[in-house]
């Protein structure tokens, strides 16, 4: 077990236990009375176990199991009183690690045998990925135990447990700290009402929670965490893993992956739009000097795959065969110029739908330029655009932080969500009458939601399929034996991620890593208790 890996005294130095009981004492009179800042340093670290399960592009081929260690880190802790133990900062912490950037969530600190222990749920996060390895840390004064046995990830998975050299220093809280806990208590107040999943059937009683599970398509082991909202209630599942129970699946961190396009792509264009109208029409080759051959494609044509620059037109053709080349660029000009020079013109724009992350890469990069054209260098479209609007809706500081390569978000992919912001966002955007309206351009907005007919979007694999402004939509009509075409947006994430979004702020999601896309058994399920058509 984990906990034993920092509290069997066989390994623990004499000074060490000294060490640990006077900080304790220290600690323990500190924590009674006040919220109390630990920066804590994670050292070097000793693998205990490393089992692979799965490597598909044969990282441990080159790695060994040093691929299995903690980045080499330091952050702040705020300790408070009520046993709970906040990082001062939220969301991804970019290390000088060559394999993994790290996030650590909220925990809980504990009296153990004379010794304070500090439990904190944790992730490693892929270098200029979004694959997420969740796991469990717990701190003493100088050592932590941690333990890795649960991931989304559809390419590479591991269990892992191991040891870390951890040395800490604490301060007296100051009004910082008090905010921290003050604020980290509202993120928690205005989360949407949460259930267990298995409850559901309680407040409807057709309604079978087996059924949102989808055991009959998704493999149990690679399902992270599945939910709906319904009536403005959160229904959540459990979140295991291949060992001990996760202490709090609120504090999961998932990774967005392409619900990226939709959040940052999708709504971050939309926003422009809205404050600066005429953005969607602007020439790439205008905002973008490495792609001055691309004629008359526009922004908009970026954000709905329909640049005319392509390879295939077969479904995924591209991303699947030449994606790696992009993702091992290294810099914002390399990655820039890559694309802009990967395909040659086939079509004009706006005529034919192909999935591009690459040019999401460029709708980033595209609003980035313009937005510090006007606001100036050290302005940011993410911060100063989208953030505001995560503040509005209480989400959680995870959203902070994208992804970025030398400063600019990826925008295609490389965001991480607690399940609660997946709610919330949901919620939000299939609202009756969303507030994001006033945020965003409305006429953009209604037609990625599927609330104006005249403009469903690009077919996009299939007829029941089409893509606007970053969103997804599916024609429920045939499964639902619905009169008419019934038109559902959903958001996709790569390895096997879904949020679909249903009318009056009603979603279903799930999350996994097993390549499965699949929810019309759920929709159908949900259509015969509440109408869907």
């Amino acid at each position: 077990m984990l906990l034993r890996l920092v509290t069997t005294r066989s390994f623990m130095h004499p000074i060490i236990k000294h060490t640990l009981l006077a900080l304790s004492l220290w600690v323990v009179c500190s924590f009674s009375i006040a919220n109390t800042e630990v920066q804590i340093t994670i050292g070097n670290s000793t693998i205990k176990q490393f089992q692979i399960l799965k490597d598909t592009f044969r990282y441990t081929r080159a790695s060994g199991d040093i691929i299995g260690k903690l980045p080499k880190i330091s952050f702040d802790l705020i300790v408070a009183p009520d046993g709970k133990a906040i990082p001062l900062k939220r969301g991804l912490q970019v290390t000088n690690n060559k394999y993994w950037d790290i996030l650590f969530e909220p925990g809980k600190w504990y009296m153990r045998n004379e010794k304070v222990s500090i439990v904190l749920p944790f992730s490693l996060i892929e270098k200029n990925a979004n694959c997420t390895h969740q796991g469990l840390i717990v701190i003493e004064t100088n050592s932590s135990g941690y333990q890795i046995t649960a991931e989304t990830c559809q390419y590479f998975q591991f269990n892992v447990s191991g040891t870390s050299d951890v040395s800490l220093s604490a301060t007296t809280s100051d009004n910082l700290t008090s905010d921290l806990s003050e604020i980290f208590a509202a993120e928690i107040k205005n989360r949407l009402p949460e259930k267990s999943i298995e409850k559901i059937s309680s407040d409807y009683t057709n309604l079978n929670s087996n059924v949102f599970a989808q055991i009959d398509f998704i493999q149990p082991s690679s399902m992270t965490v599945f939910g709906a909202v319904l009536d403005g209630v959160h229904y959540v599942s459990d979140c295991p893993t291949r060992a001990a129970s996760y202490p709090d699946c609120s504090h999961m961190a998932l990774p967005a992956y392409s619900l990226a396009k939709s959040l940052i792509g999708g709504i971050g264009l939309m926003r422009l739009e809205a404050l600066h109208p005429g953005v969607k029409d602007l020439l790439v080759k205008d905002l973008i000097p490495e792609c001055s051959h691309w004629g008359s494609i526009a922004l908009k044509h970026l954000l709905n795959n329909t640049t005319g620059r392509y390879g295939s037109t077969k479904p995924h053709s591209d991303e699947d065969n030449h994606i790696l080349p992009f993702l091992k660029k290294t810099t914002v000009e390399k990655k820039t110029k890559h694309v802009c020079n990967r395909y040659k013109v086939k079509s004009k724009p706006g005529e034919q739908w192909v999935y591009h992350t690459t040019e999401f890469w460029l709708l980033g990069v595209a609003m980035q330029n313009y937005w510090q054209e006007i606001y100036g260098q050290s302005s940011d479209f993410y911060r100063d655009a989208l953030i505001p609007i995560w503040r509005e809706l209480n989400l959680s500081p995870l959203l902070d932080n994208p992804h970025r390569q030398q400063g600019q978000p990826l925008t295609g992919f490389g965001l991480m969500l607690l399940r609660s912001d997946v709610a919330t966002i949901g919620n939000a955007l299939s609202a009756e009458n969303s507030f994001l309206e006033k945020y965003l351009d409305q006429s953009m907005f209604k037609k990625a939601m599927q609330k104006d007919s005249s403009d469903r979007g690009s077919i996009a694999g299939s007829d029941d399929l089409r893509y606007k402004n970053g969103f997804w939509a599916w024609n429920a009509r045939h499964t639902l034996e619905c009169s008419k075409d019934t038109w559902l947006p959903f958001m996709s994430g790569y390895g096997g991620i879904s949020a679909v979004l249903l009318p009056t702020g009603d979603l279903y999601y799930y999350f996994s890593d097993g390549g499965v896309f699949r929810f019309s058994e759920v929709i159908k399920h949900l259509n015969e208790t509440k109408s869907i058509c």
